[in-house]
């Protein structure tokens, strides 16, 4: 070899040599493990990375056969791949768990002539960044507890296909603590946390290891039973531990839950029992919370129709389904009437006329009773400034109000603002609250209060006695009347506790300068009693029907032409007059006495022929008759009176109560009232009162047809 040729063969060499020293460095510096083997398996290379994964060194590693440095598994797996590798002449890329160093390594290994390259790194930070990623995947952050992801696939697999048995697959509990929000409200997040964390410990230690414990969200727990037993006891036994006191610092706190409980029967999907158990956990919030209660399809339909009752709502509003009915408020000693109460009816397009009792409740849950109740007060005073524009007299309009508008910011100004679009005065609204507006924000109320009584707007305390009743306050608020509810009224002439409730209202208001109404009266008994008791005010079936606006403005313009009829107004109008009946002196001078004081013109007959005199030549608005005469009975007078004097109204007044008498007196006579002697001469009055009233509104209603009879024929 020459000279020459060597020297360039050694530059080679030393060129080789200064790479290899590189490729060295090289690889020496990356972090990943890096090991070359021979066609014999046995190792070549092993870089500084490699000898620090490993935890051996370089001259013990050096010449080893690949599966003497990855022992046990790990070597087989080595060596299964890299057979395939070098047989396929293909690279491979897997991961292994090397459990004896517990390292995490991703792996790749390069087939050439010479054997292979392996290439691995530790992968076990990021794979404990995925474990932990797995685990907040499937559990909630702040308890640890178990999230609806981990929930739902548990509860897949208990609730899978038969086992042979009929009993329960699973039962679910859905917990929901009673007020957790004032907690987090009053004494700030961290502390909510940490009741929280409390909730959840006591709960996972009153269940067992094969249960699934939850958390929903917010203060919703979840307890799944895979093999429900006692469910009760379990139930019963978890209400007990989170109503215990729970102690942080120097605070105690109470607190309690409602459960709801479902059981999987097989039927259906799975996941459907988390909806079913927090319908029932509703349940039981509304019987009063810290109880539980168990879903069943009954309650399944109903909030379904709840549901579907909430769309139909919503499709009213934005349709105007809506309509206001009007019911007269009569004043008890003059029998005029001084206001009406606006109430709300749904005109549903299928089911017809819906009560507002089925759906108000619903719309304050849902706060569709603002869109409500601002309808209903904008259509009460347009309605009321078409009655004023008419000169049907001045009547104040009624409009009950949810406690859910009263609390909303600009109350008073919204009403104000209807008002004014309407063209109608303040004085000629009221506004019937119910006593729960004082349940929130007390200070507020009153001051809303006040300021509605500024601006001259009527206020009504609604269904007195049945709310909040705190007569503290009652003595504070700015109001005018209080009503008394139709649930106290309906047994006020037969049960003494309705009576002592009533009286009892009756007498403190008249001592605070309130007025009384009373709502429910539909019977002439109902009356008679209220008034008794000095009541102000009448509303009911006795008086008259919720009636659409078109039907309200006849019977209002009827009822305002009676009125004058009914007492003297200085302009020649007289008296109503009655003719009294009986063919003994004293019975006459008594009623007499009785009635004239009420200013009535009064005639009296002691018999049926002087009878048919009187009504021959005098106007006659009523006729009260004795029953058993001597030239002809009360019933067939009465009943011939009927024929020729059919407007006149008909009062006996007998005596004798036997079946077959009252019931030819009203079969055949067509009375208005069968009075028994001796009578009540209060409730005498009342009645008359009543039936005069009648008298001149049928003798006004006649008049205004045969007027209209007459305008048709001219």
């Amino acid at each position: 070899m020459s000279e020459s040729l060597e020297h360039q063969l050694h530059e080679c060499r030393q060129q080789v040599a200064t790479l290899q020293a590189r490729l060295t460095g090289l690889l020496d510096s990356i972090t990943d493990g890096f090991i070359t083997v021979d066609r014999h398996w046995r190792c070549t290379y092993i870089n500084q990375a490699a000898e620090r994964i490993i935890g051996r060194s370089r001259d013990e590693l050096l010449d080893q056969e690949l599966w003497q440095i990855f022992p046990n598994s790990l070597g087989t797996l080595f060596e299964r791949e890299f057979r395939r590798a070098i047989a396929d002449s293909t690279s491979v890329a897997f991961e292994a768990y090397y459990a004896i160093l517990d390292l995490w390594l991703e792996v790749h290994a390069y087939p050439s002539e010479e054997g292979l390259a392996v290439y691995f790194q530790d992968i076990g930070r990021r794979k404990r960044v995925e474990e932990r990623l797995a685990y907040h995947a499937d559990h909630d952050a702040l308890t640890g507890l178990a999230n609806r992801a981990l929930l739902e696939r548990r509860l897949h697999q208990c609730c899978g296909p038969p086992r042979g048995r009929s009993s329960p697959r699973a039962a679910l509990l859905y917990i929901d603590l009673d007020d957790f929000q004032s907690i987090n409200d009053s004494l700030g997040h961290d502390l909510g946390d940490h009741v929280l964390v409390e909730v959840a410990a006591r709960v996972v230690q009153q269940v067992r290891r094969s249960d699934t414990v939850a958390r929903l969200g917010s203060d919703a727990f979840v307890v799944l039973l895979p093999d429900p037993d006692d469910v009760t006891i379990v139930v019963e036994r978890l209400l007990a531990v989170i109503a215990s006191p729970y102690r942080f610092e120097d605070r105690e706190l109470h607190l309690t839950a409602s459960i709801g409980i479902a059981t999987y029967d097989g039927e259906g999907p799975a996941a459907q029992l988390i909806q079913q158990a927090d319908l029932a956990m509703y349940q039981a919030k509304r019987r009063g919370r810290n109880t539980y209660h168990w879903f069943s399809r009954d309650l399944n339909t109903r909030v379904s129709q709840r549901v579907a009752l909430r769309s139909a709502l919503q499709r009213a509003i934005d349709e105007q389904q809506f309509e206001l009915h009007y019911q007269p408020q009569v004043h008890g000693t003059s029998g005029r009437i001084v206001g009406c109460e606006a109430l709300l009816r749904w005109h549903h397009p299928e089911r017809g006329i819906i009560s507002p009792s089925e759906f108000i409740g619903l719309a304050e849950e849902t706060g569709q009773i603002i869109a409500i109740n601002e309808w209903v007060v904008r259509t009460a005073c347009r309605d009321n400034r078409r009655l004023n524009d008419l000169g049907l007299g001045e009547y104040p309009m009624a409009v009950n109000i949810s406690p859910v508008q009263f609390h909303r910011s600009g109350f008073v100004k919204g009403i104000l603002e209807m008002l004014d679009e309407a063209r109608l005065p303040p004085s000629l609204l009221e506004l019937e609250l119910t006593e729960n507006i004082m349940l929130e924000s007390t200070d507020k109320a009153i001051e809303t209060l006040h300021e509605l009584r500024r601006h001259g707007i009527g206020v009504v305390i609604d269904d007195f006695g049945t709310g909040y009743s705190s007569l503290s306050y009652l003595k504070h608020l700015p109001i005018d009347k209080i009503k008394i509810d139709r649930s106290f009224i309906s047994e006020v002439i037969s049960d003494h506790r309705d009576a002592a409730i009533v009286q009892g209202i009756i007498t403190m208001a008249s001592h605070l300068q309130l007025k009384v109404i009373a709502e429910g009266v539909e019977t002439q008994a109902h009356y008679a009693y209220l008034s008794k008791h000095m009541c102000d005010l009448f509303q009911g079936f006795y008086f008259a029907r919720p009636m659409p606006f078109e039907e309200l403005l006849p019977f209002l313009k009827v009822h305002h032409e009676a009125a004058s009829d009914v007492r003297p107004d200085g302009h020649g109008v007289t008296s109503p007059t009655i003719l009294l009946v009986d063919d003994e002196p004293n019975v006459l001078r008594a009623l007499t006495r009785t009635l004239r004081r009420d200013g009535y013109r009064i005639l009296t007959a002691d018999g049926a022929h002087h009878a048919f005199e009187l009504l021959a030549t005098q106007e006659i608005a009523l006729i009260i008759s004795d029953q058993r005469m001597p030239e002809m009975n009360g019933t067939e007078f009465l009943k011939r009176v009927k024929a020729l004097y059919p407007q006149t109204l008909q009062i006996i007044l007998s005596g004798y109560t036997d079946l077959q008498t009252v019931t030819a007196a009203v079969n055949e006579g067509g009375i208005y009232k069968f009075l028994t002697k001796p009578w009540d001469d209060d409730e005498l009055r009342l009645i008359v009162q009543q039936a005069v009233r009648e008298a001149a509104i049928q003798f006004a209603s006649n008049r205004d047809q045969a007027h209209d009879r007459a305008s048709g024929n001219g």
